[in-house]
């Protein structure tokens, strides 16, 4: 854990996809908690999706969970489950755990093939701070304990010995006893260092094999507040499993198809933050579990950058600026301690035709956006497709 930190706090996440062929609605479900069969787009909704989307169906659906309105960092947002990484997710104790199934130094995970502009969060030796367990080890572990807390959703497999960890297809979750595993949240929720406890106890280790790394997002520095440099990971699932929300951080969830969630952002249902909204928008590329999960398997060691938007105010709305974009700085300012504003006179049209290259998103409001991009995606990665996507012919 990186304790000299000082303009933001360290956090992992989770694209959580499951498929829906043979999924089952709760009997106890509210509206709000029910799970989806797959989305054929409605004719009446052309204009929701690129036409190549409108007679697409979705086999999965994403877990999406509400923030309570308490909440000091996006209140009300519908958000993957995730949260801040904690001391005992770097604990040495986790070798123990994994023994014999795998150890030091990279846990059978594999080694990214990435040798330049490495996220942080992954690239830091974590050895100089007192850890023996990499980044790319604890920010899963992070990950896949604060997703059990948040939705009950425990991503373990049994502690022995698998010569299939990186294996094809979505995963099966390990079936434990509901009552066994709802007396664990509380304890893992007042103290995150029971999560060793408990794998001991359920003799199970962390399923960090089924997370593939896919982004890394730094809270913009024009954001009041609380910033989270957080590792995005994924992860697909056969079906849907037992979900809750935790009546705390969370005040309900929803299974959703990626284009279901774009569309009730676009209605002002939703309230997706940008993170969301853009990686919701790649996986509308893929509707095909199975696509997803190869995809994801294929490049799940080609690495990412860690991405900050840059805010760029214009006469008529403003601008997210990705790297990559002609307008992105050349080095841009991590700590917020220069001028956070970026201005123009010019309107969101002007400062578009006035460039070649392009990787951003235009937006008059919250619910408001059109994403620009005619550059390719690094890292074997996609960019997202939404519906009002400009992509100039790139794929």
């Amino acid at each position: 854990m990186n304790r000299d930190l000082k303009y933001w706090k360290e956090a992992a996440t989770i694209i959580l996809a499951a498929g829906v062929r043979n999924h089952f609605v709760s009997k106890s479900a509210t509206n709000a908690q029910t799970c989806r069969p797959p989305l054929s787009v409605p004719t009446r909704e052309k204009n929701v999706l690129q036409p190549c989307l409108e007679k697409a169906v979705f086999d999965y659906a994403v877990l999406m969970l509400q923030r309570s309105g308490k909440s000091s960092f996006m209140p009300h947002a519908h958000v993957f489950p995730g949260g801040t990484i904690d001391p005992s997710d770097f604990s040495s104790e986790w070798i123990q755990v994994f023994q014999p199934f795998c150890e030091p130094p990279d846990f059978k995970l594999g080694k990214v093939r990435q040798t330049a502009k490495r996220a942080p969060i992954f690239a830091t030796d974590r050895r100089k701070m007192g850890s023996s367990i990499p980044g790319e080890v604890a920010f899963r572990i992070c990950a896949i304990r604060e997703t059990f807390e948040e939705s009950g959703i425990l991503l373990v497999k049994p502690n022995a010995p698998d010569e299939c960890l990186n294996g094809q297809g979505a995963i099966k979750l390990t079936q434990y006893d509901q009552e066994e595993l709802a007396s664990w949240r509380p304890l893992l929720q007042e103290n995150a260092a029971n999560f060793i406890k408990m794998c001991r106890e359920l003799e199970c280790i962390p399923n960090i094999w089924a997370l593939k790394e896919w982004s890394n997002w730094l809270t913009p520095t024009f954001r009041e507040g609380k910033r989270f440099d957080t590792a995005f990971f994924i992860c697909c699932l056969q079906e849907i499993p037992f979900t809750v929300h935790d009546g705390h951080e969370t005040i309900l969830y929803n299974w959703l198809s990626p284009p279901e969630v774009i569309e009730g952002h676009r209605s002002e249902k939703i309230l997706a933050p940008p993170p969301q909204w853009y990686e919701l928008g790649r996986l509308c590329r893929l509707p095909r579990l199975q696509d997803l999960q190869q995809f994801s398997q294929d490049r799940t060691l080609e690495g990412c950058e860690r991405w900050l938007p840059v805010i760029l105010h214009a006469s008529d709305g403003y601008v997210f600026l990705y790297p990559g974009d002609e307008l992105y700085p050349e080095d841009p300012d991590c700590t917020g301690k220069k001028d956070k504003n970026i201005s123009s006179s010019k309107s969101l049209e002007q400062l578009r035709l006035e460039v070649t290259r392009l990787h951003r998103v235009e937006s008059r409001n919250p619910y408001d956006n059109t994403l620009y991009v005619n550059i390719e995606p690094r890292y074997k990665h996609v960019h997202p497709l939404t519906k009002n996507t400009q992509l100039n012919g790139h794929l």
